[in-house]
């Protein structure tokens, strides 16, 4: 999963038994075993384009369905490891694609509506799923006659006559097996087989109490709380305290309702009420506090690394990363983040100007947006306020819509007869500029108390080249629900998710592989923010916003307005990149300890990790470790959350591109982006797919301009890629 973008994990063979979040599912596939009676989920699905029967699946049907497909899925595998036939590469790693589509066709489903609409029902069943999947992962990739014949091709890989695609699925297949424990003795399998099913039933335990927690923490406000909210925001509050039978006005405790509010609310107390209940979340030290189980998993990672060979859980994620190992990742890091902390010395000072005429003698955490806000008022001209009214979530999709088709002549039309997964969700079809489809896209777009939070992108269907099968991908954010006839209006950051995550989306939509395992978004994980990332830029382009930015009355924004929007790009990136640049390190840091005591406390490591890096109070973490998602709920962020500022090294520099051609419309640079990026999946190593598209590897330079921060040395390249 991603957050803000979550995507597949990377390429694996049997990718739904390691992630089924993101696992394929085949509309060709068929249970051999008669399916139960009455049970959408199996057999064929008739639906336009092999889309999934929401309408009809129930809560009940999940459960029976995993198992049948679960059985058929093993049935296919045993046929490949009892095999007699000598090992091919058809009969084995090819085999094993084609074994895993039940499974894939399943679960895919069932964790689409986990994390978007995960009832008290939805969440029971997770609970039962996962460890089930954990263990049919770990007997899979612990079994010795599996892993012989994956052994014996790869020993042979070299007079194999491959091609590069069946070379590179060999290989990750190869490595999948090694980094599960495949190659150990029996006492170390079972151990690891043991580890990995705990460490699912905590990642669902995670989810779960954060789900809970975050629900608890919203909080009911008065009018004189909710002062110096536009009359839409609080007309919003109103109507979801309503929809929960409450008066007042409600402000929930994600990141589209605190964000305004802690950036236009005069009233000081409330802002910190509000930021306290926001950063709090899994923290409390009640039944939903999640320290125990961060605690528990940091120490069956570093067991499960130890196990495998290596010093820490970090020098294990990063084997498969483009960063390659913890030292690159973190010289990056302490690169930008310096940089990062000069800008925002500078900006705490300028805060503090303001911040005194109202007697303050520091800036709080809740107090920085709000000051940062009144010092953007004074030097561009306009507020977050006045400039939501121009982008209305309507205007915004219109405005990716065209984006999409005119770099990539790609039509987008909404398909009101496919049923989605919960209320709100609508469903389009993608198709090429002849017509032909390409696949469907999912949008949820608006918060429900059971969702969890972020935004992100998972794939109901991976691309599969060996059945033609086309991809469906789903786009989840969290926007706030407007009142009853009122636009959805976003800030330019909920423009910018948008956008981010439809990037992943087109990254699964236009993926060419002809295997699954390695379709898409089945790439490192330090490289699957950049397309993501990349797709940012069009947001602000001015030719988007004049066109597409205007307010409930049709008027464009008025271009003194777009000038000033354009000009501060970059306002307050000190504080910014401090935030998530914290968050980065402390994720790495902790997943470098080399021993988690039975007493460790993740709170006063995160305390101390913060003054070590220098980082102030008053900025802190974007996602402190008790809620920290990306890390602790499947845990596929562990020692990765760097992977967003390696990423922008390579969006920044790729985006240069188009630049460089003249402007961010040229169709001859996007048409090799696709080719050499958001086709190839993870069918050949991501740095050279880099070089393919724009020659060389980049350095930080191009990312430290993006973000307007002070210039600094560059990062030299680490491995195969510059640091990020």
């Amino acid at each position: 999963m991603f957050l803000r973008a979550s995507v597949a994990a990377p390429a694996l063979a049997l990718a739904l038994v390691l992630n089924p979040a993101a696992a394929m599912a085949d509309p060709a596939a068929r249970a051999e075993a008669p399916a139960p009676a009455g049970n959408p989920l199996l057999g064929e699905w008739t639906l336009p384009h092999g889309a999934p029967p929401y309408d009809r699946i129930r809560p009940e049907h999940y459960l029976p369905a995993i198992e049948a497909a679960m059985a058929e899925t093993r049935r296919g595998l045993d046929a490949i490891a009892t095999s007699r036939a000598r090992p091919s590469f058809a009969n084995t790693i090819e085999a094993m694609e084609r074994a895993q589509r039940p499974l894939a066709r399943v679960t895919a489903v069932f964790f689409t509506v986990t994390g978007a609409d995960g009832t008290q029902e939805i969440q029971a069943i997770e609970t039962r799923v996962q460890p089930m999947l954990a263990r049919f992962r770990s007997e899979t990739y612990l079994d010795q006659r599996l892993w012989q014949r994956v052994k014996a091709l790869h020993d042979q890989r070299d007079r194999l006559k491959l091609t590069p695609e069946e070379a590179r699925l060999l290989e990750v297949t190869h490595r999948n097996f090694v980094r599960a424990g495949a190659a150990l003795g029996e006492a170390e399998r079972q151990r690891i087989a043991a580890i990995d099913e705990r460490l699912s039933a905590l990642g669902v335990a995670f989810a779960q109490k954060l789900v809970a927690d975050q629900k608890a923490s919203d909080l009911l406000l008065t009018e004189a709380e909710m002062a110096g909210l536009s009359e839409e925001a609080k007309a919003a509050a109103a109507a979801a305290a309503k929809a929960r039978g409450q008066s007042g006005f409600l402000v929930a405790s994600t990141r589209s309702d605190v964000e305004p509010f802690l950036t236009l609310a005069t009233n000081r107390s409330a802002r910190e009420k509000v930021w306290r209940a926001f950063v709090m979340r899994g923290d409390y030290g009640n039944a939903n506090d999640t320290n125990a189980l961060i605690r528990e998993t940091l120490q069956l990672r570093l067991e499960r690394a130890r196990l495998l060979g290596y010093a820490t859980h970090a020098d294990y994620a990063l084997e498969t990363s483009m960063a390659t190992t913890p030292a690159a990742a973190l010289q990056l890091l302490r690169t930008v983040l310096d940089a990062g902390l000069a800008r925002a010395r500078a900006e705490e000072a300028d805060l503090l100007k303001l911040a005194a005429a109202d007697g303050l003698d520091r800036i709080a955490p809740w107090d920085w947006r709000f000051y940062a806000e009144k010092v953007r008022q004074q030097r561009f001209a306009f507020d977050e306020g006045q400039l939501k009214q121009y982008l209305p979530l309507e205007g915004m999709v219109s405005a990716l819509w065209e984006t999409t088709g005119r770099l990539f002549g790609l039509r987008v039309t909404e398909r009101p007869d496919i049923p989605g997964y919960a209320e709100g969700v609508r469903v389009f079809e993608v198709q090429e500029a002849d017509g032909r489809h390409l696949g469907l896209f999912y949008a949820d777009w608006f918060t429900r108390p059971t969702k969890r939070p972020g935004a992100w992108m998972n794939e109901i269907r991976t691309q599969d080249g060996q059945t033609g099968a086309t991809p469906i991908v789903v786009n989840n954010c969290n926007y706030v629900v407007p009142a009853a006839g009122q636009p959805a209006l976003l800030s330019l950051d909920d423009a910018d998710t948008l956008f981010h995550e439809f990037g992943h989306a087109l990254h699964g939509l236009l993926s060419n592989t002809r295997y699954p395992s390695l379709a898409g978004t089945s790439v490192y994980r330090d490289f699957v923010e950049f397309p993501s990332q990349v797709y940012e830029h069009w947001v602000a382009e001015p030719e988007i916003l004049a066109r597409f930015a205007r307010n409930a009355r049709g008027e464009p924004m008025p271009k003194d307005l777009l000038d000033k929007v354009l000009a501060a790009r970059t306002f307050n990136q000190g504080y910014l990149t401090v935030q998530q640049l914290a968050s980065a390190m402390v994720d790495m840091e902790i997943h470098q300890l080399a021993d988690i005591p039975a007493d460790f406390d993740p709170r006063a490591f995160e305390a101390a990790a913060l003054a070590r890096l220098g980082v102030p109070e008053s900025i802190g973490m974007r996602h402190r470790l008790a809620h920290f998602t990306h890390l602790f709920q499947g845990g596929g962020y562990a020692a990765g959350y760097y992977a967003y500022t390696w990423a922008e090294v390579l969006e920044a520099d790729a985006f240069d591109a188009w630049k460089e051609a003249g402007g961010p419309w040229d169709r001859t640079v996007a048409d090799r982006y696709r080719r050499e990026i958001l086709s190839v999946g993870n069918s050949r190593d991501p740095a050279e797919s880099y070089r393919a598209f724009r020659g060389r590897m980049p350095t930080a330079d191009a990312l430290l301009r993006n973000r307007g921060l002070a210039p600094a040395t560059p990062a030299p390249a680490a491995g195969r890629s510059p640091a990020r």
